[in-house]
C-alpha cells in the first residue's frame, strides 16, 4: 500500500515536471513573438516619424506655393 503512495506521488511529479517543460517551451515561443513585434512596432515608429517629417516638409512647399501665388495675385 506505501508503494502505490509512492507510485502515485511519481507519477505526479513526473506529469508536473513535464508541465513544467512544456510551459517552458511555450514561453521561450512568446518571448520570442513578443520580441518580433516589438521590432515590428519599433519600424513603425521610425515610418510614423518619417512621414511626419514629410508632413512637414510638404506643409512648408504648400504654403510658399500659396504665398508666392498670393504675392502674384496681388501685383495683378
Amino acid at each position: 500500500m506505501e508503494l502505490a503512495v509512492f507510485e502515485e506521488l511519481q507519477a505526479k511529479v513526473e506529469q508536473l515536471i513535464e508541465q513544467c517543460i512544456e510551459l517552458r517551451e511555450q514561453n521561450k515561443k512568446l518571448t520570442e513573438t513578443l520580441d518580433l513585434k516589438d521590432k515590428e512596432v519599433e519600424a513603425l515608429h521610425v515610418k510614423l516619424e518619417k512621414f511626419g517629417k514629410e508632413k512637414g516638409l510638404i506643409r512648408e512647399k504648400v504654403e510658399t506655393i500659396l504665398e508666392r501665388l498670393e504675392g502674384l495675385i496681388q501685383t495683378a
